[in-house]
């Protein structure tokens, strides 16, 4: 009798821990769609303002807060889809790190709002 006590008391143990386990996964990924959603726009402002381009999102690379508050916010300028354009944002600060993509779309940057950044 003893033995099954314990062995119900570890199951309902384990049960607990996996379901706190499996809420935190998913409020992590409300999080950072949260997040996500929050930088597309200031993403896309971004590059209307400098680059004079309409940016479409498609997908990201989301670096957890363990090693930086950085999400890469990859797509591609209107017209040039087969070209992929990274926007590094952070997160916290709410702004852009910086651009990556195509050399003539770096290039096009408009030199005259560069200080401001």
């Amino acid at each position: 009798m003893k033995k099954k006590k314990i062995w119900i008391t570890i199951l309902v143990s384990l049960s607990i821990v996996v379901g706190v386990f499996y809420y935190m996964q998913y409020t992590s990924k409300v999080e950072k769609e949260e997040i996500i959603q929050a930088g597309i726009p200031i993403g896309q402002d971004y590059i209307r303002k400098y680059y004079n381009a309409e940016f479409i999102y498609k997908n990201n690379e989301f670096i957890g807060s363990y090693v930086n508050s950085t999400v890469y916010l990859r797509g591609y300028i209107k017209g040039h889809e087969d070209q992929i354009i990274s926007i590094a944002y952070d997160y916290k600060k709410k702004e852009v790190l910086n651009v990556s993509g195509p050399e003539w779309f770096i290039d096009s940057r408009n030199p005259k709002k560069y200080s401001e950044y």
